[in-house]
């Protein structure tokens, strides 16, 4: 399997992008063999198209209201069947990021991703981490990031510029 790891890595970001829930779909049986499992770091696994295509929609559900966008570190590699990657979340305004993560897919003969292995490296500083889970991956909540930094714009607005 020849395969460009920066042009896959672009095309799984734009997935994670993606707002239109047909497209998304679309992306996940292209890029995702039928049975690939998809580790988020702190819950159990989800296994199957249907399992990653909530998932992306539950990761739309709690970041487009607050204006965050995923890029490409641009730093993807391959190594006989594997891609790695990493990935930042910035505000689609300012670009300023918020968190950083990796992400290590194995991929099949065909190219598609078995198993998607999510780190997060860099957890926010400007709003509280709250993804409905605890420790034990079993969502106890509904997932709320609190937002404890103002938003640019914020600053902006207030005297001498800086939050005071």
């Amino acid at each position: 399997m020849t395969l460009d790891p920066e042009e896959f890595a672009d095309r799984y970001v734009a997935l994670w992008n993606e707002t239109d829930p047909d497209r998304r779909r679309k992306g996940v049986v292209e890029l995702y063999a039928p049975d690939a499992t998809y580790v988020f770091y702190r819950k159990d696994p989800v296994v199957g198209h249907e399992a990653i295509i909530d998932q992306l929609a539950y990761t739309h559900e709690i970041y487009d209201p607050m204006g965050y966008v995923f890029r490409s570190a641009h730093n993807a590699v391959g190594h006989h069947n594997l891609v790695r990657l990493n990935w930042m979340m910035v505000l689609a305004a300012t670009g300023e990021t918020e968190m950083r993560g990796e992400d290590l897919l194995v991929l099949d003969d065909d190219g598609r991703i078995l198993s998607d292995y999510q780190f997060h490296d860099e957890l926010p500083k400007s709003f509280v981490y709250n993804d409905g889970y605890e420790t034990d991956g079993v969502a106890t909540r509904p997932a709320r990031p609190e937002r404890v930094i103002p938003w640019p714009h914020q600053l902006e607005a207030s005297p001498g510029g800086a939050a005071g």
